[in-house]
């Protein structure tokens, strides 16, 4: 008996193979490209407007049911769904054409005016006021100084018993006013003054000095200043004194 050996034809497995990798190839372009994601479609909206309808009106106490059960569930109800729901009022547009009021805010601002106007005439009366009261001042103290000058002069120049000195001491104390310059804290320069009996200055002697120099020849000055105004002397045998100046003063001693 003769075996014949028989043959397995490779070609089928090969084209298998061939098929599945093509498959997978195919599979994986398409997956790069999106092809395979799944693709949602879109809903239409739909838009449902809810509208309050009015409730019918409570049955009476006579038509309720005889079950002596539902009372107490109806009592237990809750109040907010036995109130009916009130409709919201529709939205309206502001009209721009309509003009604002403002009457409140003209009378706010006409009061705010008026009480600027009513303070700026209370300051201006007591500007007025105080400035009436600076010159009554002013001039009550010239009119004093005046009469003062007038007095020292007349008693001055004749009688005998009127101290002389104070009228020179008040002639260098005016013109120190309109003469004096000084630099240290506190200076203090002593002349003693020598007048003849007719008013003339003959000499005057600097007793001591102060050590600011500005305010020692403002004291000269002031000296030369005031000799225009020396009256006669009460006696015949003139008048010398020694008086002690400072910024705040003359002093005789």
């Amino acid at each position: 008996m003769i075996h014949r050996a028989v043959e397995v034809d490779p070609k089928p497995a090969r084209f298998i193979l061939y098929s599945l990798a093509l498959h997978i190839c195919i599979a994986t372009l398409f997956a790069a490209a999106g092809l395979l994601k799944p693709r949602l479609k879109e809903a239409v909206p739909y838009y449902v407007d809810i509208i309050s309808l009015p409730t019918l009106a409570q049955p009476p106490a006579a038509t309720a049911p005889p079950s002596a059960t539902l009372q107490p569930a109806l009592q237990t109800a809750s109040p907010a769904a036995a109130k009916p729901a009130q409709a919201k009022p529709a939205m309206t547009l502001p009209d721009k054409s309509a003009k604002p009021a403002v009457k409140g805010a003209d009378t706010s601002q006409e009061s705010r005016d008026q009480e600027a106007r009513e303070f700026a005439e209370r300051m201006s009366r007591i500007e007025r006021g105080s400035e009436a009261r600076h010159q009554a001042a002013a001039l009550a103290s010239l009119q004093k100084k005046a009469a003062d000058k007038k007095n020292a002069t007349a008693q001055g120049g004749g009688d005998k018993g009127v101290d002389y000195g104070a009228y020179i001491q008040s002639r260098l104390q005016d013109a120190l006013a309109s003469t004096i310059v000084y630099r240290t804290k506190a200076p203090e320069t002593a002349v003693h003054i020598y007048i003849d009996k007719n008013g003339r200055m003959i000499r005057y002697v600097v007793e001591k000095s102060s050590n600011d120099k500005l305010f020692n020849d403002s004291v000269i000055r002031t000296i030369e200043k005031a000799k225009a105004d020396f009256t006669p002397t009460p006696t015949s045998s003139g008048f010398d004194k020694l008086f002690v100046f400072s910024p705040k003063e003359v002093s005789n001693k």
